[in-house]
């Protein structure tokens, strides 16, 4: 029994010194700022910690893995028994490094208002005189004299922690193999943090509407490592068709040229409550209205009949993650890369909820999901929201599909919230059961006995949720001044299972504006513009008389003077919507993959796909500068 003591001592210590050492620079950074925390708030620290404590195990783990392993197999391969002098010079680099790192981090910080990043490195790199006079109002000898003594405390509190232990205490293969397991597995789990459906990512430590607070949560080296592994088409464009923007900028104009004054007001109300409901996977085909089957989405005919339908609308892609920000952010899906990935650059983009809620909004996110799933919680807590209710945020009773919490229990929480909330609000919430695999504990309305059943179900499921929520909202005071926009993060191959990827119906998308402060005049108003999802941010603020000259990429479609065009896109292609024709394009194999109207002329379909070539060398062009 002493001999497995002795060994799980041994990693029990070095462990936990790699654990004090991301406490240490989490410690170094607050408090070169903690006057953005402030006196007052001093017990924020705690919280700071308590959510960056996964990323910090995570590191710790990381660091580790190598010594791990080296010892285990030395058990078995005499050569590999390295000794104590390898594991102290091992310690010693990477101990320099992070200390390092910790110090400049601070500098940058103090000059950027961003954590060190891939790209404040390759700055150095590109014009290393440039970075050092953008560094010469921050302090140099202070973090040289700190990174020396912090290099030299933390090393000498590594061989006092080391120091007498005993190496290699197991005689039994068996014993051996065990522990070997055991470790490995903890060390997964902490490199993993858990066994969730979201794997660990920085977001996970975001918890508060202060950057500063998220920033000091997420562990630097960890945020740092991510990025590089993760870097590879951050600054290379797939899309490489025009050299000069001006070329660019010259196609993509017939698309932004609208009259402003020709728009339409639909609202009673340039202030309503605004509930904003993201519909997991809702492709077009599930609604009567659009074309789709009947019977599936009874409710939502409803909806329609009371409110405004923009029947021809498309989703920017057909992923989640790029769907939020279409919707939020009114940004085009980039292809290989989704922006919602890097929280450096993603903080930087517009986002409706940040300039709503600086109107004086209260705002909340829900979603039955883990919300650092796709970056969602940062992206979210970075951009006005106040308030995220997710998976965390409900029991364990709590009626839950393999992603998270049904949706009836979500609606139900908001529900109960906004009755407490001032007006005027946000409210978003993002669906979650219509989504693989498709489960209800209660019954499938169409059957279980294939997948198309399963997700007609669901969908069914949704779509009763829905109306449940808004029927029990017209008992509440505050329905009379709210505006419920409901609108699909993408679309999807079910039911029909006749679309493709490169195909339009793949991505074709409700729309809907609903409640008491359209003017009746436009209530079941069929909007016949062909659009995208990241147009609905534009229309909404024009409604609302917010200027949207941040959102370049979005248009207002209750304009008649605005384009009828829309892009959609995937990892290798890309495609173009008009009235007269949809083309998609294979950048890979750089050759047309879908043509729809086959009479059409050739020079006016390449005329098509220049300007959707155009579209997405700017898009990506946009993604890289953030």
């Amino acid at each position: 029994m002493q001999r497995l003591v002795n060994e799980l001592n041994i990693f029990t210590r070095y462990f936990a010194f790699w654990l004090f050492i991301c406490f240490l620079d989490r410690a170094i950074f607050i408090a070169s700022f903690f006057s953005k925390i402030g006196a007052d708030n001093w017990t924020e620290v705690f919280r700071i910690y308590y959510h960056g404590l996964a990323l910090d195990f995570s590191v710790a783990a990381y660091i580790c893995a190598l010594p791990f392993l080296f010892y285990f197999l030395s058990y078995y391969i005499p050569k590999l028994r390295l000794g104590q002098k390898a594991l102290n010079i091992y310690t010693l680099f990477i101990l320099v490094l992070y200390i390092v790192t910790s110090f400049v981090n601070v500098n940058i910080y103090r000059e950027w208002g961003d954590k060190i990043s891939k790209r404040a490195i390759d700055a150095v790199f590109e014009d290393a005189i440039g970075a050092a006079a953008s560094a010469e109002s921050t302090p140099v000898i202070l973090p040289i004299l700190g990174m020396l003594v912090g290099i030299c405390l933390s090393y000498w509190l590594y061989l006092k922690l080391m120091k007498g232990l005993k190496y290699r205490n197991l005689n039994k293969p068996m014993a051996v193999s065990m522990l070997f397991l055991l470790g490995a597995i903890l060390m997964f789990t902490f490199i993993r943090g858990g066994y969730g459906r979201a794997p660990l990512n920085p977001s996970r430590a975001y918890y508060s509407h202060e950057a500063f607070n998220n920033h000091a949560a997420v562990n630097t080296q960890y945020a740092l490592l991510k990025e590089y592994f993760s870097s590879s088409r951050r600054k290379k464009s797939p899309y490489r068709y025009f050299e000069e923007k001006e070329v660019r900028e010259k196609l993509l104009q017939p698309v932004f040229t609208a009259n402003p004054d020709s728009a339409i007001h639909v609202l009673t109300t340039k202030r309503p409550n605004i509930v904003l409901l993201v519909l997991e996977s809702f492709v077009g085909d599930l609604i009567e209205s659009l074309g789709g089957e009947k019977g599936v989405t009874p409710n939502m005919e409803k909806l329609i009949q009371q409110g405004i339908l923009f029947d021809q609308i498309y989703a920017t892609s057909d992923r989640s993650d790029k769907g939020i920000i279409g919707v939020f952010s009114g940004f085009p899906a980039q292809g290989p890369e989704s922006i919602i990935k890097y929280i450096d650059k993603h903080e930087n983009l517009p986002a409706m909820g940040q300039e709503i809620h600086e109107l004086g909004y209260h705002t909340a996110f829900y979603h039955g999901g883990q919300s650092e799933f796709y970056n969602m919680k940062s992206y979210m807590l970075s951009h006005g929201i106040e308030h995220i209710i997710d998976n965390m945020n409900f029991g364990p009773l709590e009626e839950r599909s393999s992603w998270g919490v049904y949706d009836h229990v979500v609606f139900g929480e908001m529900a109960k919230d906004i009755k407490k909330e001032k007006q005027p609000f946000f409210y978003s919430l993002f669906t979650l059961n219509n989504h693989e695999p498709f489960t209800l504990n209660n019954g499938y309305k169409f059957g279980s006995d294939n997948n198309a059943n399963r997700f007609r179900s669901t969908a069914y499921y949704t779509d009763s949720v829905i109306m449940d929520f808004i029927e029990k909202a017209k008992q509440e005071d505050w329905y009379k001044n709210t505006l419920f926009v409901l609108v699909a993060d993408h679309g999807h191959r079910l039911p029909t299972e006749k679309f493709d990827i490169t195909h339009p119906r793949r991505f074709h998308i409700p729309l809907i504006f609903f409640g008491d402060v359209i003017k009746p005049a436009y209530r079941g108003m069929k909007v016949n513009r062909i659009g995208n999802q990241n147009d609905m941010v534009a229309t909404l603020f024009h409604q609302m008389g917010i200027p949207a000259n941040n959102y370049r990429w979005s248009r207002d479609l209750l304009n008649p003077t605005t384009a009828q065009v829309a892009f959609y896109n995937s990892k290798n292609s890309f495609g173009i919507i008009t009235a007269e024709q949809s083309v998609s394009f294979d950048h890979i194999g750089n050759s047309v993959n879908y043509l729809a109207n086959k009479s059409y002329s050739s020079t006016k379909t390449d005329s098509l796909l220049n300007i959707a070539k155009a579209y997405y060398q700017e898009v990506y062009e946009d993604f890289m500068k953030y």
